[in-house]
C-alpha cells in the first residue's frame, strides 16, 4: 500500500467506502455494507456493480476526499473491475484507491501504475467456486479494516464464538431440516424473499447457490415490493412455484403480520390454487448478526446441496463466456489449478528443459 495513503486512512480522513465487486466480490462488499450499518460503524459503505458507475453514483463523490474507494476482485480476471479501475485512473489518478485480489490482470496494472495494491489468499481455496469462502473473505475484510483503524474492533470474539454456535448448531436434525426443504422445493421455480437488512446480506448469496450448486432457477425479492407487484404471478400457476421466506426475529410488526399473511394466502393446500405452490419459512431467530447471518449462509448452503443432489445437468462455461472472465473457464482451471498467486498472464509457463 502507498504509505501516504495508510497514514490518511489511520488519521480518519475518510467518511464513506465505495466497494466495487462482480459475483462473488460484490457479495462480501454487501455483507460489508449489511454489517456497517447493522453494527452502526459511523462510515457510510456503498456498493457498485457495474462499470458505467454513473448509475449507482455521482462522479464528485468519487473524486472527494473523503471517499476511499475499494475495489474487490478475487480471480482480478473479471472484466468490469478492470474497466471501473481504468475509469478511477483518469478520475483521480488512484489517489485513494486500495485494489483487493487475489492476483491476476488487475493485480498487474496496480504494480505497473503504483496504485494500492493487497493480495489475499486462502490455505484451501476451492478452485471452481469462491462463492465458498466469502465468509472467509468476510473475516478478512473485518481483520484488514481493524489494522488500518477503518473499525475499533476486529469482532475477532465474535467470529469465533459463531464457529463454536455452528459446530453446536448443525447436527443431524438440522441437517435433516434442510434436506426436507431441499425435498419441497423439487421441481419449483423459487423466489427468496426478504426485508431490505438481508436481501443483500443474505439473499444474494443464497441466490448465487441455488441457481449455481442445484442449478435450479432462482430469483429474489424484496418481501414488501413482492406484495405489490409479482404476487399476482401466484394466483394459480401451472407449474411449480416455491416462495422461501426469511424472518428475523427483530422484524416489525407490520413485517411479522405480512409474512402471517402469504403464509395464509399460499400456505392453505385446501385451496386449490395452492396446488403448485410450496410456502417456506426460514427463522433468523439468532441473538446477533453474526449467528443470524453465519446460520443463515449454512443453512441454505446445505439445502442448495440437498437440492443439487436431485440435479442431474452437465454444466458449460456459462459464467465465463458470457462474463468474459478466462479464469473461471474449464480450461484454465485444467491449467491453473491452484486459487492462490494467480497469475496475470494465463499463457500456460514454459517447462525447464534439462
Amino acid at each position: 500500500m502507498d504509505e501516504d495513503l495508510r497514514k490518511r486512512i489511520e488519521s480518519g480522513q475518510f467518511k464513506r467506502i465505495v466497494f466495487y465487486g462482480m459475483g462473488c466480490s460484490s457479495v462480501v462488499s454487501d455483507i460489508v455494507k449489511g454489517f456497517f450499518l447493522s453494527e452502526r460503524i459511523p462510515i457510510q459503505v456503498q456498493v457498485i456493480n457495474d462499470y458505467d458507475l454513473d448509475w449507482f453514483i455521482d462522479r464528485d463523490v468519487i473524486k472527494d476526499p473523503s471517499t476511499l474507494t475499494i475495489i474487490v476482485c478475487y480471480s482480478g480476471w473479471s472484466v468490469e473491475p478492470c474497466l471501473f479501475y481504468e475509469t478511477m485512473q483518469k478520475l483521480t489518478g488512484n489517489r485513494n484507491l486500495i485494489v483487493l485480489t487475489g492476483g491476476g490482470k488487475i493485480a498487474g496494472l496496480c504494480q505497473e501504475n503504483g496504485s494500492s495494491l493487497i493480495q489475499y489468499k486462502l490455505r484451501h481455496a476451492d478452485r471452481e467456486y469462491p462463492l465458498y469462502h466469502v465468509q472467509q473473505f468476510f473475516a478478512i475484510f473485518l481483520d484488514l479494516f481493524h489494522t488500518l483503524g477503518i473499525t475499533q474492533r476486529s469482532y475477532r470474539e465474535e467470529l469465533e464464538q459463531s464457529v463454536e454456535f455452528l459446530k453446536d448448531t448443525f447436527d443431524e436434525g438440522t441437517l435433516q431440516r434442510a434436506e426436507a426443504i431441499a425435498e419441497r422445493l423439487r421441481d419449483s421455480r423459487i423466489a427468496l424473499l426478504g426485508t431490505a437488512d438481508w436481501y443483500v446480506t443474505l439473499l444474494k448469496q443464497t441466490t448465487m447457490f441455488f441457481n449455481e450448486i442445484a442449478m435450479v432457477p432462482t430469483h429474489r425479492n424484496l418481501l414488501h415490493e413482492f406484495s405489490h407487484t409479482e404476487v399476482a404471478a401466484y394466483s394459480d400457476p401451472s407449474a411449480k412455484q416455491a416462495l422461501v421466506v426469511f424472518r428475523d426475529s427483530g422484524a416489525d410488526d407490520y413485517t411479522r403480520n405480512k409474512i402471517e399473511t402469504l403464509e395464509k394466502l399460499f400456505g392453505d393446500k385446501s385451496v386449490p390454487q395452492n396446488r403448485n405452490i410450496e410456502f417456506i419459512t426460514i427463522e433468523l431467530d439468532q441473538e446477533d448478526f453474526f449467528k443470524k447471518f453465519f446460520f443463515g449462509h449454512f443453512f441454505t448452503v446445505y439445502i442448495a446441496y440437498y437440492l443439487g443432489l436431485h440435479a442431474d445437468v452437465t454444466g458449460r462455461d456459462l459464467i465465463s463466456i458470457a462474463a468474459g472472465n478466462p479464469w473461471w473457464s474449464q480450461r484454465s482451471i485444467e491449467r491453473f489449478p491452484k486459487c492462490v498467486d494467480i497469475p496475470s498472464s494465463l499463457e500456460p509457463q514454459p517447462t525447464a528443459v534439462s
